[in-house]
């Protein structure tokens, strides 16, 4: 998987729509192909390890970083700040930062509610279906900003849905994104233990000793603040959150978190990175949007797994 992800990380650099030397001096290396590149790393990496928390919390293996809402909410802080704030002159440092921090915003938001939500609630499977409720309504008020909003912003709403990982954000503010998203998947690794135990069940691992209720709130927390930063950088990124994790559960034949943490860290990154190298494959007019690869590849993915361990 190292040598896999160093090979896909050199193609990033001089594969697209023209071909370039691997010559750190270029202009378009270290302006547009690195920060870009980077960008599919990291997030390829926060949304598959986001999508494997999901699925361990809930022991849903449908379950991905958009079942709770919480990208729902990043769509209304994007949508907060192009419909309504576009034009109005309030922005904070720059029009594309300002969007981002709403989106930023928008997830915690619907991450901090679902926190206190879960306070109340025994069951991890009714918190999912809450969540679910939540993305609809959050989605409904999105659909009316969308409808009476004009068409230049509407224009630039649906381009951002779409997904890329190039979004044109200044290089020196990326660390703001990427540190974060950095420590967020390390302190995954310290739950090694509590995710194993909820995968066995709740009522299995509150007989162990787990306290379940904090360590939903950290898990759910940690997913909030991946799919938040995430999708304020890239837009929403679609099954790649929900397939990376049963890819690496089949790769490695195993279930012990140990192991599939930096499997699907790994993983996550080389399919970031494939996805975008697809999406700006030499020859083409332009880039494909990114969702439309993720779709393309995931979708397969997904339902080769369903019939594969029999889950139908």
């Amino acid at each position: 998987m190292v040598v896999l992800l160093a090979t896909l990380f050199f193609m990033g650099l001089a594969l697209g729509s023209v071909l370039v030397s691997l010559d750190l001096s270029n202009e378009s290396i270290l302006k547009l192909r690195i920060p870009r590149t980077l960008t599919a790393i990291f997030c390829g990496a926060g949304i598959a390890v986001a999508g494997l928390l999901m699925q361990t919390l809930f022991r849903n293996p449908l379950a991905g970083p958009s079942v709770l809402g919480i990208s729902s909410g990043s769509s209304f802080g994007v949508a907060l700040g192009i419909f309504i704030l576009n034009g109005t002159g309030i922005s904070i440092v720059s029009e594309r930062l300002t969007v981002s921090t709403l989106a930023v915003i928008g997830a915690l938001a619907v991450t901090f509610l679902l926190l206190f939500v879960s306070k109340y609630l025994r069951k991890s499977n009714t918190l999912l279906i809450v969540g679910l409720m939540v993305g609809y309504f959050v989605s409904s008020i999105v659909n009316v900003f969308s409808f009476y909003g004009d068409k230049t912003n509407l224009q630039s709403f649906v381009y951002w849905g779409l997904g890329s990982f190039d979004k044109e954000v200044d290089f020196a503010i990326l660390p703001y994104y990427y540190v974060p998203i950095i420590v967020l998947i390390v302190f995954v690794f310290l739950l090694q233990k509590p995710l194993n135990l909820l995968l066995m069940g709740e009522k299995y691992a509150i007989s162990l000793g787990l306290n379940v209720k904090q360590n939903r709130f950290i898990i759910i927390l940690i997913v909030g603040l991946l799919t938040g930063l995430i999708t304020a950088l890239c837009g929403p990124i679609a099954f790649l959150g929900i397939a990376t994790p049963h890819l690496a559960r089949n790769f490695i034949s195993s279930s012990n978190h140990k192991h599939v943490i930096p499997f699907t860290i790994m993983l996550g990154a080389s399919l970031g990175l494939i996805c975008d190298i697809i999406s700006r494959l030499p020859g083409l007019d332009g880039n494909l949007p990114l969702n439309a690869v993720t779709s393309f590849i995931g979708a397969p993915l997904v339902i080769w797994i369903i019939f594969k361990n029999k889950m139908v």
